[in-house]
């Protein structure tokens, strides 16, 4: 399945470094005109997404409440046109088998310990997916960054934490009214030349910063420069780390319209 047993290993050792929180945000350079947030994330959506995107992937979850990183291995599907996306977890063994399948705007998960598939309703999108900090709307992508928000080109970062050899324009995302979203302000670092998201901070109604997650790892795939490395900082719980060590990826393919059915949430691996 393309999966190396080293590679999660790898992934343990780079989780015992300690990791720094940046700057929430320093002190910018004016914008180039003509350039507009928009733009800005609607490129960055497309290096991140395509049209659509397949990947293996590792998570690796640290918690002070756990006696050792949880590690969990996963295939996801993810067809950002039609908003529909199918995600398989292959390991621990425990979990084996559990799927989830989100049909726009409906999201079921199959639980194969009980035979069971439930429907998440919107209140559990926010949820921890799979104990980690990553929430259920990060993996399937109910709300979309680019439809539900308003963007605004802040200015370029000359040296982003993490990455002083490049420039990154920094844009604001919003909540339009009524949008289906809970945080109150989004502020991400995009590359200035490939457009790769780099960072993203995120902060509540109150404007207090609540995580931060970072992109890294950023190798050439098919055309664009891609993150294969997520972190997911949680500011509120310390202690706790999450990251996502892509193993494999593919964009743009077309999918098999069975795999996004409620039937092959019950297949077997």
């Amino acid at each position: 399945m393309g999966l190396r047993p080293g590679t999660w290993l790898l992934g343990l050792f780079l989780l015992s470094k300690p990791l720094e929180v940046p700057s929430p945000l320093p002190r910018l350079l004016p914008p180039p005109p003509g350039l507009d947030g928009k733009e800005v994330a609607e490129r960055a959506e497309e290096v991140l997404r395509g049209d659509t995107i397949y990947l293996e992937a590792t998570m690796t979850i640290v918690s002070p409440r756990l006696p050792a990183p949880r590690v969990v291995v996963f295939r996801a599907w993810d067809d950002r046109e039609k908003k529909r996306t199918f995600i398989r977890i292959l390991a621990p063994a425990k979990d084996a088998g559990t799927a989830f399948l989100k049909l726009h705007p409906n999201l079921w998960m199959y639980v194969p310990r009980v035979e069971r598939t439930v429907r998440i309703p919107p209140s559990m999108m926010l949820q921890p997916w799979m104990g980690s900090d990553f929430t259920n709307d990060d993996l399937v992508r109910e709300s979309s960054q680019l439809e539900d928000y308003s963007h605004r080109l802040l200015g370029i970062d000359p040296g982003p934490e993490g990455f002083t050899d490049l420039r990154a324009y920094v844009v604001e995302y919003v909540p339009r009214p009524g949008a289906p979203v809970v945080w109150g302000r989004i502020v991400t670092w995009i590359e200035t030349e490939h457009f790769t998201p780099i960072r993203s901070d995120f902060y509540d109604e109150k404007g207090e910063r609540l995580r931060i997650l970072r992109y890294s790892d950023i190798r050439e795939v098919e055309g664009r420069r891609f993150p294969f490395r997520w972190t997911v900082l949680p500011l509120d719980k310390p202690g706790h780390r999450t990251e996502i060590q892509v193993q494999a990826v593919r964009f743009d393919e077309t999918f098999d319209e069975t795999i996004f059915t409620t039937r092959h949430l019950r297949e077997r691996l």
